[in-house]
């Protein structure tokens, strides 16, 4: 299981709890994830669990894998992808459509011609080389820092 997954994981489980509360903050201090960047998610759909999407992710059958809890509480979130990303665009897309359906506000942005990993090959002045400020922007906007 990748990082990517295990952050939409995070975001989407803020109801059940990891362990038995061993002490008094436990009891007291909710640990719920307040906000979620999703940089190239993997492994959301059906069709791609293990592997590259083999669809695409475009089909109506690929739907998001059962271990998402999205439920209320489920935290804001950034999504960003490149469209040419065999493991992620979609996924993106979906849990972005998905939380939009219940009214949570997150943010998608797409950045065309780019694959999985791009920053590896961003250039200055390109959408994956300002990808940073894109997240800046988010968490600005949220509330979560300030400048």
């Amino acid at each position: 299981m990748k990082a990517q997954h295990l952050t939409l994981m995070g975001v989407t489980s803020s109801l059940h709890k990891a362990y038995l509360p061993i002490d008094e903050i436990d009891k007291k201090v909710p640990c719920n994830v307040q906000w979620g960047i999703g940089i190239y998610p993997a492994y959301a759909l059906t069709d791609g669990e293990d592997q590259h999407n083999i669809q695409g992710g475009n089909e109506d059958s690929n739907i998001l894998v059962p271990e998402f809890s999205f439920d209320l509480a489920t935290a804001p979130m950034l999504f960003i992808h490149g469209d040419a990303d065999g493991w992620a665009s979609m996924n993106s897309v979906k849990c972005w459509e998905k939380m939009r359906a219940m009214g949570i506000q997150s943010e998608l942005h797409t950045l065309a011609l780019r694959k999985h990993c791009f920053q590896r090959t961003s250039s200055p002045g390109t959408g994956s080389y300002t990808h940073l400020d894109r997240i800046w922007d988010f968490l600005t906007a949220k509330g979560f820092v300030t400048r």
